[in-house]
């Protein structure tokens, strides 16, 4: 009886085990797909997402030009605030 015991238990065991290797494979595989189906995406929309980085590239060059414009004419302002100043 013993016996009939151990082995029903590792019978269990063993059968859990593949129930479980069961649901790791469909995970795996709903996984893999979910992979499959962004890289797609991604694959699609690369050039479109090339385009808005260049935008942001451009957009943020453009505003470091502008910052750059309006510092130097506040600097030339100064001077002239300066010379005025000076005159009196």
């Amino acid at each position: 009886m013993d016996t009939i015991g151990w082995q029903i238990g590792a019978f269990l065991f063993g059968f859990s085990a593949f129930i479980i290797a069961i649901y790791v494979s469909k995970l795996l595989n709903s996984a893999n797909d979910i992979l499959k189906s962004f890289n797609r995406t991604m694959t699609y929309n690369e050039r479109y997402i090339n385009e808005i980085i260049q935008n942001i590239s451009s957009i943020s060059k453009q505003t470091e030009e502008l910052i750059e414009t309006i510092n130097n004419i506040s600097g030339i302002m100064k001077i002239f605030s300066f010379y005025k100043r000076k005159r009196k």
